[in-house]
């Protein structure tokens, strides 16, 4: 059931704006006929309570909420519900009501009773009823009123019906209150509401009864407050799983929408002290504790979801401060600090001026219903004071949805009755009894108080309670996911409106991160020596006129360098990755290669100077664009530029001195590389097409097309893979199967990968043995090749499950970064991750870590400082670069053997595998040409599926063959490999889509005329 139920159980800008938004509110009175005779299971007759004061004093307790629950009654709720928001949203949102009928005492009477829309047998039922109640009561105002009611004028709609709700009073058939979705509607009562002559529809609402209590003792304005936060937007923060409180009452949206009200700390003192009881001559105490009258403020999520707030945001080391919501100030209210992707941590300074500083609200009623209309302070009854560190989980809350409520998603339960929720409090206690089922509960006059469960006056960090959270404190600042953040949070300021924060990162150093970039998903890190100091800046073209700087220091300092313009920065404007290489023989050092516009192209080598050379050869539009970055490489055996354009363009040459060579392809360049692919000196230029076309070009004019693929993703990746003295080329294509081609076209492919490819293939020799394995992104997971396009043995490296990793379109890097003789691998994730695996997919110390936002294209790794040690730079997608100093994450990271250490290989963008052997091809030990322990099938036993692998390994050349048997000795199938390579796995496909269920044998035959080796393998096919 997705309906909202009543669950019984922040801070804003002082200065008030002018509201930016109106909600108008229509409030119909709904009644029933008159119970005869009266029913015992139900409070009141069926009709609104119209009593004076005179008539029921003698049963009230205190003077709130009293009757006449007449127009004036409802109209003074409302109002108080507009004071309330208006003060919640800092004047942002501006609440207007009507209340209908018009008439004082009039309501719209149904026809069923209300015992029929009470308590049903199954929770199912009694939604129905609920649901079915508000429905009827909306056609009911619409058939009377008729055209003097214009649903479409109005953004809200209540029902408030006669009697009590079912969540607080004591009758069995009371009917609860709820907020009542759109799929409310369709699930119980055949969808929207259609009102005004089909005119209108309604989609949701809320249904509330008449009052809370006969006594005085509970207001409406909580549950009222409550349901229009949901017609607002908000979700509930409740355990709604467990019936339980998941943040407490500091929170509109949990508990602390009924915060329970000690009277004699407002001044309030009850009618009378006791009620007489005739029957047992017992006197019952009138209770001290009041109930709903004085909602806490929404949590600062809550605001910052509503637009009501913006958080300061943190990424580096500082002490910050914090104001409370009521005092007049340009301090932050909320702080948020990003510990991954996904994660962060949001600070607030919520105070209840009568607890801290003994200032007993004003409080405003109505006459003569003694509403609530205003208070001074809605945050008097919190449980605590202080700095509130809450954790929020975006995974979990863009996963939940009504029925999988953010902080009881049976999607995230981790034990029995357990949740990864969506926000917690860090309690600052430390002991996480917030919603804690074995938290002490107090039953006191027919009211639960659930004491510590709904928060307690230690959850907050000051200064005389706990005023450090961090890495070894309890709670600690691990993120969700269990990997630590290197957060601390120290409190340096006692409960007050104004509170001192010092954040401090551990993992961070200098002036990383930088934040507030542009945000640009195909920002790639680039590094160079640009001013000539010996260190490499780090760089990263500008997409937008407000960006100021394109490159930073080791320090995270801007780069101060008059390059591109006359301004003392250093600033080029680039969507691609620029290129980065050697192509002018007169000047020292390197060049640096970007594009500027559509038809400009820009180069800079470090004396420093800068050449722009713009394309004339375009006549008419449409002009083609750049399409593919940049490649400084030799080609055919010299050093050049080479552009990709959108019209199938390809130019090269150095384009200072204006020579250069061309060719015409029929579709958009996606990408290129360069590599020596044939069997001559010179080198080969491979173009990827928008289409899927592989083009290999010799020279200007020459092209041939060796391959016509399904759509390929990102870029080739070049390398002599088996070792036989020329490149080959392995490109991905989307539906994760990997090509290996040569000149002559495909030699190899895979099968395609379970979800799918997700990254442009990188190369390294993992297991040290002399060829090249190729790596590719998938869905939460690297898949690792042969360089015959088998599978390596394992198949893939695997993320953690819980790290919900999804598609890593972030090509890894590799390098040694232990100086251990073994290859690391380091790849980003969407979830704001790196991982680092050694070459069998264990994890290395001190990784994952955390930036604050996606990644989504490769990190970069190199060494920076001129240290002997690496540094790792990452951007993310929302505008962020960070950097980390390897040796600083582990000592032992002091290895600086880079393999594969950022996108396309090299700077230059070419492809092409620069360190190309890691181990040697030794001479094989196996004396067995068909090794028994290497020869399985897989998978085995063979489950619904319809092809299996047989996987061999032969230590020399041969002919291989299986035949398969069935459990009678008939041969049902003979299958060859066409092309196996010795000294490394081999695999044929075995179809068994025809195959019965049954025992099969393989027998696998390996033959080179001098050897002739037979495996016998007992397969199982289940359907």
């Amino acid at each position: 059931m997705a309906l909202l139920l009543y669950l019984v159980a922040c801070f804003v800008y002082a200065h008030p704006v002018q509201a930016i938004e109106t909600y108008r509110i229509l409030a119909l009175r709904i009644s029933f006929p008159v119970e005869s005779p009266n029913e015992e299971t139900t409070s009141g007759n069926g009709t609104f309570d119209l009593r004076t004061f005179a008539e029921v004093q003698d049963s009230l307790a205190y003077p709130f909420d009293m009757p006449p629950h007449n127009r004036t009654y409802f109209e003074a709720h409302l109002q108080a519900l507009a004071n309330y928001y208006a003060t919640a949203s800092n004047g942002q949102l501006a609440v207007q009501y009507d209340v209908y009928p018009q008439a004082e005492n009039d309501s719209y009477e149904l026809t069923t009773s209300l015992i029929e829309y009470g308590n049903g047998r199954t929770r199912n039922e009694v939604s129905e009823r609920i649901v079915r109640l508000f429905r009827d009561g909306i056609l009911a105002g619409d058939n009377i009123e008729g055209d003097q009611l214009d649903f479409s004028q109005y953004d809200a709609f209540a029902v408030f019906h006669a009697g009590l709700g079912g969540e607080a009073s004591q009758a069995l058939n009371d009917i609860p209150s709820a907020f009542i979705s759109q799929s409310d509607l369709i699930e119980f009562v055949e969808g929207p509401i259609t009102v005004d002559n089909g005119a209108f529809t309604i989609t949701s609402g809320m249904l509330l009864p008449e009052a809370i209590s006969t006594s005085g003792r509970g207001g409406l304005n909580g549950t009222l407050a409550r349901f229009f936060a949901s017609q607002l937007g908000l979700p509930g923060l409740s355990d709604f799983e467990n019936d339980l409180p998941a943040v407490g009452d500091w929170s509109l949206m949990d508990t602390g929408a009924n915060n329970l009200i000690e009277a004699d700390k407002l001044g309030l003192q009850p009618l009378r002290t006791s009620f007489e009881d005739d029957d047992d001559d017992d006197d019952d105490r009138i209770s001290n504790t009041l109930i709903g009258f004085l909602p806490s403020l929404p949590m600062a999520w809550s605001r910052i979801k509503l637009g009501w707030l913006t958080p300061t945001t943190v990424t580096r080391s500082d002490t910050v401060r914090i104001a409370a919501s009521h005092i007049q100030s340009g301090l932050p209210r909320a702080i948020k600090i990003p510990i991954s992707a996904t994660e962060y941590f949001l600070l607030e300074n919520r105070i209840s001026r009568l607890k801290v500083h003994g200032q007993v609200p004003n409080i405003e009623l109505s006459q003569p219903n003694g509403v609530w209309l205003s208070i001074d302070d809605h945050d008097a009854f919190i449980p605590g004071s202080g700095i509130l560190i809450w954790h929020v989980d975006d995974t979990v809350i863009n996963n939940s949805d009504e029925r999988k409520s953010i902080n009881s998603n049976p999607n995230y339960e981790i034990d029995f009755t357990q949740y990864r929720r969506g926000i917690s409090l860090e309690e600052g206690d430390g002991l996480l009894d917030i919603g804690n089922v074995s938290a002490s509960r107090v039953i006191q006059n027919g009211i639960i108080s659930f004491s510590t469960i709904e928060g307690s006056e230690n959850d907050p960090y000051y200064v005389g309670n706990n005023a450090i959270f961090g890495p070894d404190t309890t709670p600690n600042s691990n993120s969700n996911l269990s990997y630590a953040t290197g957060v601390t949070i120290e409190i340096l300021s006692p409960q007050a409106d104004t509170m001192t924060v010092a954040i401090r990162f551990s993992q961070q150093q200098n002036n990383w991160p930088v934040t507030n970039l542009a945000p640009n998903p195909n920002a790639t890190p680039r590094v160079m020596d640009l001013n000539g100091n010996g260190n490499k800046e780090v760089l990263r073209g500008i997409t937008q006129e407000t960006e100021i700087y394109s490159g930073w220091d080791i320090l995270g300092v801007p780069l101060s360098l008059p390059v591109l313009n006359t301004d003392n920065f250093f600033q080029f404007p680039s969507s691609l990755p620029p290129a980065i290489g050697e192509f002018i023989n007169t000047a020292e050092g390197l060049e640096f290669l970007s594009h500027n516009s559509n038809a400009t192209q820009s180069i800079i080598w470090n004396e420093p100077k800068e050449f722009t050379h713009t394309i004339t050869d375009f006549t008419s539009p449409p002009f083609p664009f750049l399409s593919t970055p940049p490649v400084i490489a030799t080609f055919p055996d010299t050093p050049v530029d080479i552009w990709g354009w959108s019209d199938g363009r390809i130019g090269w040459g150095v384009f200072t001195s204006l020579k250069r060579g061309s060719v015409a392809l029929p579709s958009e360049i996606q990408s290129l590389a360069v590599g020596n692919i044939d069997t001559d000196a010179d080198n080969e230029l491979i173009a990827i097409t928008e289409n899927g076309q592989v083009h290999l070009i010799t020279d200007a004019d020459q092209s041939q097309l060796i391959a016509s693929l399904d759509p390929i993703i990102g870029s080739p990746a070049i390398a002599d893979l088996d070792q036989d003295g020329t490149d080959d080329i392995a490109v991905v294509t989307q539906n994760g199967q990997l090509h290996i081609l040569t000149a002559e076209g495909i030699v190899y492919q895979s099968d395609p990968v379970a979800g799918g490819a997700a990254s442009s293939p990188v190369l390294a020799d993992l297991d040290n043995d002399g060829f090249i394995e190729v790596l590719l992104g998938g869905m939460g997971r690297l898949w690792v090749f042969r360089f015959n396009g088998v599978l390596q043995n394992g198949g893939a490296l695997d993320f953690p499950l819980k790290d919900e990793p999804g598609a890593i379109q972030a090509s890894p890097i590799i390098a040694d970064i232990n100086a251990d003789g073994e290859l690391e691998i380091l790849v980003g994730s969407p979830g704001g991750l790196i991982y680092g695996l050694t070459s069998r997919g264990h994890a290395l110390p001190g990784f994952p870590l955390s930036v604050p936002g996606p990644i989504s294209t490769s990190p970069l790794i190199d060494d920076l400082d001129n240290d002997g040690t690496l540094e790792l730079v990452v951007f993310t997608t929302n505008g962020a670069i960070q950097l980390f100093h390897l040796e600083n994450i582990d000592p032992n990271y002091i290895g600086n053997q880079i393999i594969w250490g950022q996108l396309g290989g090299s700077a230059g963008n070419s492809g092409k595998l620069q360190q190309p052997r890691v181990g040697e091809i030794d001479p094989p030990l196996i004396i067995s040409l068909l090794p028994e322990k290497r020869a399985y099938v897989y998978p085995n036993p063979i489950r619904n599926g319809d092809r299996a692998k047989i996987r061999f390994y032969i230590s020399n050349t041969a002919d291989v063959r299986a035949t398969i048997y069935n459990p009678l000795g008939e041969k049902v199938d003979d299958l060859t490999h066409s092309n196996p390579q010795p000294n490394t796995e081999n695999e044929i496909s075995w179809d068994v889509s025809d195959y019965a269920s049954g025992f099969y044998i393989c027998r696998l035959e390996a033959s080179n005329g001098t050897q002739t080796e037979v495996r016998f393998i007992k397969v199982a096919v289940i359907k």
